[in-house]
């Protein structure tokens, strides 16, 4: 949810929320909560520092990554009704 608020924010021109959604999913990339491949693409999105703790967004990053990682973080299911 983090990924997917950050990318919003960062869509609409708000980098203040962006930063702090995306510093949210690299706290949650670091303690091992997120898959590999999912914290491989939020890599190519943002640059998080864990010795200082500090996340910031990479500039001119690829629309496809955004996209990649977008998709990542959502899952289908299906509904029996």
């Amino acid at each position: 949810m983090a990924i997917q608020e950050g990318l919003a924010a960062k869509a609409s021109g708000d980098e203040r929320t962006a930063t702090t959604k995306s510093a949210g999913a690299a706290e949650l990339a670091r303690c091992d909560l997120a898959p590999p491949k999912r914290t491989a693409k939020l890599r190519k999105v943002v640059i998080d520092n864990a010795e200082t703790g500090t996340v910031r967004l990479k500039r001119g990053v690829d629309k496809a990554d955004e996209m990649a990682l977008d998709t990542a973080s959502t899952k289908t299911t299906r509904i029996r009704g």
